[in-house]
């Protein structure tokens, strides 16, 4: 049985130069960033459930980047198969490739296509097609990855809340920040 270990939004996985073993994301979304000559974090990649984090290490490298998580995240330690280690460790690598034209097509577009991409990126892929539920990174990181600014991501996702597109989840004190059921039917509509 996998031990799955458990983060809460903004909390440290691992830092670059460290060594450890490999991870799968089981659940919640993941940023990789490098550091420059400045000591600023500059984005890398995004890591979402089903990805594998730290593939360096099974080259015996320290890892790459600092990793962190951007919501509530799962992760445990990626079982290396005995049998055809290379063929999985190839398909992981494909995987993490196409992970990063994703990343990379976050960039691309009118600032709503942006956004839209992004949920549909960060959405669980496990939901039911009717409704889900959806926790967004902050205002700030979602700005960073999408290469937009803060008050344009808010005016995109103040938008889609007033066409019933996302819908906040109502806590005990009001709307839980950055939590919300969304429609798929009218994401893939908008999307279109």
């Amino acid at each position: 049985m996998k031990k799955l270990m458990s983060f809460k939004a903004g909390d440290l996985i691992y830092m670059s130069g460290q060594n450890g073993p490999a991870y799968k994301v089981v659940s919640g979304t993941i940023r990789l960033s490098q550091t420059n000559r400045n000591h600023q974090a500059l984005f890398a990649n995004l890591a979402i459930a089903g990805d594998l984090l730290g593939a360096e290490v099974l080259l015996r490298k320290p890892y790459t980047f600092e990793v962190y998580a951007l919501t509530d995240c799962e992760i445990s330690v990626w079982q290396e198969p005995t049998m055809l280690w290379a063929e999985a460790l190839a398909e992981e690598l494909i995987k993490s490739s196409l992970r990063q034209t994703e990343v990379v097509s976050l960039r691309c577009g009118t600032a709503m296509e942006r956004v839209l991409r992004f949920i549909n990126l960060v959405k669980p892929s496990n939901q039911n097609l009717a409704h889900g539920n959806l926790t967004l990174p902050p205002l700030k990181e979602t700005a960073e990855i999408t290469d937009l600014t803060i008050e344009t991501v808010s005016r995109c996702i103040n938008s889609l809340r007033k066409q019933g597109i996302l819908i906040p989840v109502q806590g005990a004190r009001g709307n839980l920040r950055n939590q919300f059921t969304f429609s798929d039917q009218s994401l893939i509509s908008l999307a279109a």
